[in-house]
C-alpha cells in the first residue's frame, strides 16, 4: 500500500514566482549597479563644488564693477569748476597764488589721450583740479588762512601737506617743484595748491548699492554659466579682470584712511589704469560671451 502523499502548504513555483525572481537582482546585479552609479555622486558633488567656488568669485568680481559704476553715477552732475579768479577769491586774499593749469572734467587722463590709451589706458587718470602756485607763502600759512577763511581742515599725510573743503569744494596744499608737481619738504621749490569738487554726498551709497547688486549678479552668472566649456570662458574672464578687481577692492578699504577733505581717487579710475584698462575690456567681453554661451545652452536643454 503506497503510503498518501502529505499536502505541507508548500507552492511549486508558478508564473507569478518566476516574474519576482526576474524583478529581484541578484547579489552579483547588486554588485555590478553599485560599480556603475557610485562614482557619479562623487563627480556630481565636485562638480556642485566647482560651480560654487566659480560663484563666488564671479560675484566679488562683479561686485567691485557694481561698486566702480555706483562710484561713477554719483559724481555725474558734479559742478563746473570756477574761475581761476573766482577760485582764487574763495582762498582768500594775499596768498601770492598764481594759477598755473586747470583740468575742467570731473575725471579725465591729464593728458592727450589718443587711440593707445583709449586701447590700454594711462597712469594720469585723476579728478579735475586748477592748480595754483606760489613761492612767497608756506604750507602752513596757507593752511592757516584756509582756517581762518572757514575752510576745514586736516592733515594729509599723501602728499606731505594738508586738505581743505568748504562746501562743494576741496583744496590740497603741498610742497612741490615750480611747475606745481609734489615734492618733499627738503626739496620744496614752491607750495601748491590743488582747487577741486568734494565728493558728492550720494557717491557712497551708489557705490554700496552697486556692490550688493554686483554681489547678486555674478553670483547669478557665476552659477548660470560655471559649467562645462561655458565655466572656461567665464574663468577666462575672471582673471582677465582680477587686477581691476584687486586694486578696486582694495580702494574701497583704503578709502576709511583717505583725509576727509580731500578729493578721493576715481573708484573707476583703477579699471583704466595703463595695462588694466585693456585687460578690464577684453575680461567684460569675454563675460558677456560667458553669458551668452550660457543661455543658449539652457535654451537647447529646455527644447530636447
Amino acid at each position: 500500500m503506497r503510503p498518501r502523499s502529505v499536502h505541507t502548504g508548500t507552492r511549486s513555483p508558478g508564473a507569478g514566482s518566476r516574474v519576482l525572481t526576474a524583478a529581484t537582482p541578484t547579489n552579483e546585479e547588486e554588485d555590478t549597479m553599485s560599480t556603475v552609479t557610485t562614482p557619479a555622486a562623487p563627480r556630481a558633488r565636485a562638480g556642485g563644488l566647482v560651480r560654487t567656488l566659480a560663484a563666488i568669485f564671479c560675484a566679488f568680481t562683479v561686485a567691485a564693477v557694481g561698486a566702480a559704476l555706483g562710484a561713477w553715477v554719483g559724481w555725474r552732475g558734479a559742478p563746473a569748476l570756477p574761475s581761476d579768479s573766482a577760485a582764487l577769491s574763495l582762498i582768500g586774499p594775499d596768498t601770492g597764488l598764481t594759477a598755473v593749469g586747470r583740468n575742467d572734467a570731473v575725471f579725465a587722463y591729464e593728458h592727450e589721450s589718443g587711440p593707445l590709451t583709449w586701447l590700454i589706458g594711462d597712469d594720469d587718470y585723476n579728478a579735475g583740479s586748477i592748480l595754483m602756485t606760489t613761492t612767497t607763502a608756506t604750507v602752513q600759512a596757507l593752511t592757516t588762512g584756509l582756517a581762518a577763511q572757514g575752510w576745514h581742515t586736516s592733515e594729509d599725510p599723501v602728499v606731505q601737506g594738508f586738505a581743505a573743503s568748504k562746501g562743494e569744494w576741496s583744496i590740497r596744499v603741498y610742497p612741490a617743484f615750480a611747475d606745481g608737481s609734489p615734492t618733499d619738504r627738503s626739496a620744496a621749490e614752491a607750495v601748491a595748491v590743488e582747487f577741486g569738487r568734494t565728493q558728492p554726498g550720494r557717491v557712497w551709497p551708489l557705490v554700496a548699492v552697486g556692490y550688493l547688486l554686483g554681489l547678486a549678479a555674478g553670483w547669478f552668472v557665476g552659477w548660470f554659466a560655471g559649467r562645462r566649456v561655458v565655466g572656461w570662458v567665464l574663468l577666462g574672464a575672471l582673471v582677465l579682470l582680477l587686477p581691476g578687481t584687486v586694486i578696486t577692492t582694495g580702494d574701497i578699504i583704503a578709502a576709511v584712511a583717505l583725509p576727509a577733505d580731500a578729493t578721493p581717487p576715481a573708484l573707476w579710475g583703477d579699471y583704466l589704469f595703463i595695462g588694466i584698462r585693456a585687460f578690464t575690456t577684453v575680461g567684460l567681453l569675454v563675460m558677456a560671451v560667458s553669458l551668452l554661451l550660457g543661455l543658449r545652452g539652457a535654451r537647447a536643454a529646455r527644447s530636447a
